[in-house]
Parts: C-alpha cells; sequence; structure tokens
C-alpha cells in the first residue's frame, strides 16, 4: 500500500527536479508589471464600482454592492449610450474596411513610387488624435470653417451652417475624424495579409482563364477574411473605449448626442463621481467580454473552420 501510494509522490517529486526555473525567473518581473498595470487596476475599478466614491471622499468610500448597476440600468444615459457606442462602431469600422480594401489592394500592384506611397497613407494615423480633432473642429467651423466656405461658392448651401451643433452633422464630423485616422491601420494590416498570399496561385488561376473578379472572389477574399474579421473586433473594442477624438469634437454633445458609454464614464469621472464612473466602465468591458466571446466562437466555427 505504501509503494502505491509512495510511486505518485517519488514521480510528482521528481518531475519538480527535472523543472528548469530559470525561464520562470526571467518572464517573472514582466509578469509582476502586467499584474501591477492590469490586473490590479481593473480589481480596483471593479471594487470602486461597488461603493459611493467621489473624488472629494475617497478614502471614506462606503460599500453599496451592486447600486450602481442598478442606477445604470435606470439610468436613460446609460441606456442610450449603449446604442450611441454600437452606432459609433458600426459607422466608423464599418467605413474603415470599405474604405482600406480597396487602398491595400490598390497598394500591393506594382507601380512607380509605391514605397511613397505606401509611407505617406500612415501619415494620418501618426498625427496625434488631439491634432486631428482639432483640425476637423476648424473645417467644420460654423463662423469660419473651410467646408462652409466651399460648399458656400459651391451653391450647395446659401448660409453657414453649425455642423457641430446638430446631433447628425456632428456625429458625422466625428466619425469621420475616426475614420481618416484610422483607416491607414486598416490599410497597414490588410496589405500585410495580401503580401501572404503565394503569387502561384494567382498564376495558376490566369492559366485556368479566371478574371480579375474571380481571382478576388475565390483566393484573395478567402486569404483575407480571417484577418478583417480579427481586425474588425480589434477595431471595435478599440473603438467602444475611444474618448479623446469624441471628446475634443463636441464634448459629448450636443446635449447627450455623442455620449458613448466610454464618454460618459468620463465625464462622470470629471463630476468627481468615480464610484458610478467606475461601474459604467466595469459594465461596459463586461458587455464588450461577452461580445468578444460570441464573435471568436463565430469567427472560429465559420471562418477559421
Amino acid at each position: 500500500m505504501t509503494d502505491v501510494i509512495g510511486s505518485p509522490r517519488r514521480e510528482f517529486a521528481a518531475r519538480l527536479r527535472r523543472v528548469d526555473p530559470l525561464p520562470y525567473f526571467f518572464i517573472l518581473p514582466i509578469a509582476l508589471l502586467l499584474a501591477a498595470v492590469s490586473f490590479y487596476p481593473t480589481l480596483y475599478a471593479i471594487w470602486l464600482g461597488m461603493t459611493d466614491a467621489t473624488l472629494l471622499r475617497l478614502a471614506r468610500a462606503k460599500f453599496i454592492g451592486i447600486d450602481n448597476v442598478l442606477r445604470a440600468f435606470a439610468d436613460p444615459v446609460f441606456l442610450n449610450g449603449l446604442w450611441r457606442t454600437l452606432r459609433w462602431d458600426i459607422v466608423v469600422v464599418g467605413a474603415e474596411v470599405a474604405i482600406a480594401l480597396p487602398i491595400a489592394l490598390f497598394l500591393n500592384r506594382n507601380f512607380f513610387g509605391r514605397g511613397f506611397v505606401r509611407a505617406a497613407i500612415v501619415v494620418p494615423y501618426i498625427i496625434p488624435p488631439a491634432v486631428t480633432a482639432l483640425v476637423f473642429v476648424y473645417i467644420v467651423d460654423g463662423n469660419f470653417g473651410i467646408l462652409n466656405e466651399i460648399l458656400l461658392r459651391l451653391g450647395l448651401i446659401n448660409h453657414y451652417v453649425p455642423w457641430l451643433s446638430e446631433p447628425t452633422s456632428s456625429f458625422f464630423v466625428t466619425a469621420g475624424a475616426m475614420i481618416w485616422a484610422g483607416t491607414p491601420l486598416m490599410v497597414i494590416i490588410i496589405l500585410a495579409a495580401l503580401q501572404t498570399i503565394p503569387s502561384e496561385i494567382y498564376e495558376a488561376a490566369l492559366v485556368d482563364g479566371a478574371s480579375s473578379w474571380q481571382q478576388f472572389r475565390f483566393i484573395t477574399w478567402p486569404h483575407l477574411l480571417p484577418t478583417i474579421t480579427f481586425l474588425i473586433l480589434l477595431r471595435m473594442i478599440w473603438m467602444s473605449n475611444h474618448i479623446d477624438i469624441i471628446y475634443i469634437v463636441t464634448r459629448g454633445g450636443p446635449g447627450f448626442a455623442n455620449y458613448t458609454e466610454a464618454v460618459y464614464s468620463f465625464m462622470l469621472t470629471s463630476q468627481f463621481q468615480i464610484g458610478y464612473a467606475s461601474a459604467v466602465a466595469v459594465i461596459l468591458a463586461i458587455v464588450l467580454m461577452a461580445a468578444s466571446a460570441f464573435y471568436v466562437r463565430h469567427l472560429a466555427r465559420s471562418v477559421l473552420s
């Protein structure tokens, strides 16, 4: 009986002796850094979301459980913010894909000056978002914006329009700024995916008499689809948490017209409502995690299978 019990113990001890601690020693600093910059803030945000904390009495915050969650689902600004966040994601990410795909296909071809064009396409992405937002604010300014001047000279309008004072036009101005800034990233990643498609496949298709459209439909698109679908997921997560361009262009207005959940959480923080702002941010994170899990599961079944 002792031999039967002792054998697994001796085998486990032998395995422990064979474990080399050096690799774990090397990854320990990054593991600690990850815990410090990711896990701890996440847990602290969850804790704050269950308190009535404000910046004026953060140390004396009281535990209130899920009261902030119940408050959020009774808050019309929060509930409407879910739709506004989804609208922001669909319009911006959809437009970025629609614009980036033909640009990437063009940049994948051989033409004079291709290297310069490829480098120039990155410029909007490397410009700080705050600068991009301010440029668009000046372009559509209701008093001296160049957009109003151009449309006025073309006869399309008969007076200067305050684009940022209307909910619909302010949304599309903000979305346009983000599309202009974010499309280069889409182009770069799609172009990189195009570079991985073997040229022999296209040569065989030409021999078989395939047209350009058939090559795109049966060769290019199936190869790009996994990259594009995963890229859409990453960009939608990023867009859902995006604040700077929306805030600088519209301050979330007019009214609450451009209050996404991330912007709402930021505005609550600026009003010192740390507990409720944390709860809003945590709810948004949970929604994104659930949607991402469903999306990845669908991706694995329909695209990668």
